[in-house]
């Protein structure tokens, strides 16, 4: 079977000659290439070339584009900083004022850094689009407007300034919707979308009833293509039958500490569930440590065909050793077929 195959096996709950599995390996590729970090991270090609490298030395079944979140924020403004092992991040948010915050508009695709999301997208699917899935990693709408003003600023302009709230929504859709459409004609199989604000350990009920959930059925069900629904960063299980009726979702990347099984009993017998390994724990994982966790998982969901074994939190670090990687892998060619 092709990579592809699999994983429309896994999404229909279908048998498989193996189970699909993949780790988030978007920095990695500058290891395995020796490219310098900010020059991997601004040229399409090179960004290529290390998936070129990331899929023989582990042939993950779905392949991801950069990721590399703060490029959308950084389309408005704001101070960007390059360390020598991790993606670029935001300094300094670009707004102090939210009176200042506006839509870029059609613009939004002629700065340079979602310029170069768009084509790093366009050379991976152009190269390996037909036999494996491209996933395109982009803002949450509702996430957006922390990464332009400050996580504490968008916090309280959600909860005490509704009119103020909603026109940085409007901002946002447009921003999804217009970066989205452009990474799925540039190829992209589906979107991976990190979700912070809409965990109830961060908002009130109330808001994500009235205000959040809303936005992202909008903005997820106009998008060109499907959206998995990713953790952010936090535990979802608890929470995933508010989410379970979103437009346009066909699966989850669960939490590496969410019970797998519980979010079965929620979800029901169908839908795809992707994880539950932490990237960034794989840096501190000997090989083996790393193939009996990977196993561990992979036995816990013997009996379940629409799971596919992924990373999650964020991407692998780039000073992790491949024989840990390697470990995972032979764990699920261990674990033999879904039947």
């Amino acid at each position: 079977m092709t990579s592809l195959e699999r994983v429309l096996c896994a999404l229909r709950g279908e048998p498989a000659d193996r189970r699909a599995f993949t780790l988030t390996l978007s920095l990695y590729g500058a290891r395995l290439t020796g490219c310098p970090v900010r020059e991997y991270f601004t040229v399409p090609r090179r960004y290529l070339e290390g998936q070129r490298e990331v899929v023989d030395l582990l042939d993950p079944d779905i392949l991801f584009t950069p990721f590399v979140l703060p490029f959308e924020a950084l389309a408005y403004g704001g101070e960007e900083v390059w360390l020598d092992r991790f993606a670029p991040n935001v300094r300094k948010p670009p707004f102090r004022d939210p009176d200042l915050a506006e839509p870029l508009g059609e613009g939004l695709l002629l700065d340079p850094g979602v310029g170069y999301l768009v084509e790093a997208t366009r050379l991976l699917a152009g190269e390996f689009g037909a036999d494996r899935p491209v996933c395109a990693v982009v803002t949450a709408p509702v996430d957006l407007p922390a990464m332009l003003l400050g996580i504490e600023t968008w916090l309280e302009i959600l909860l005490f300034d509704p009119e103020r709230a909603a026109a940085f929504m409007h901002l946002s859709e447009d921003h999804f919707l217009r970066l989205t459409a452009a990474l799925f004609d540039a190829g992209a199989t589906f979107l991976a979308c990190p979700v912070m604000f809409a965990n109830l350990r961060l908002v009130t009920p109330g808001l994500l009833e009235k205000t959040i959930l809303p936005t992202l059925a909008r903005c997820f069900g106009l998008s060109r293509g499907p959206v998995v629904f990713h953790h952010g960063g936090n535990r979802i299980e608890d929470h995933l039958r508010h989410y379970a009726e979103l437009p346009n979702v066909p699966g989850f990347v669960m939490d590496p500490r969410d019970s797998l099984s519980r979010a079965r009993e929620i979800l029901g017998p169908g839908r795809l569930i992707l994880g539950n390994l932490s990237g960034p724990a794989l840096v501190r994982a000997a090989p083996e440590e790393a193939r009996v966790l990977a196993s561990d998982i992979l036995a816990d969901r013997a009996g379940d065909r629409a799971f596919i074994l992924a990373s999650g939190h964020a991407d692998v670090p780039f000073d992790t050793n491949p024989d840990t990687l390697l470990a995972v892998r032979r764990a699920v060619l261990d674990a033999g077929a879904v039947t």
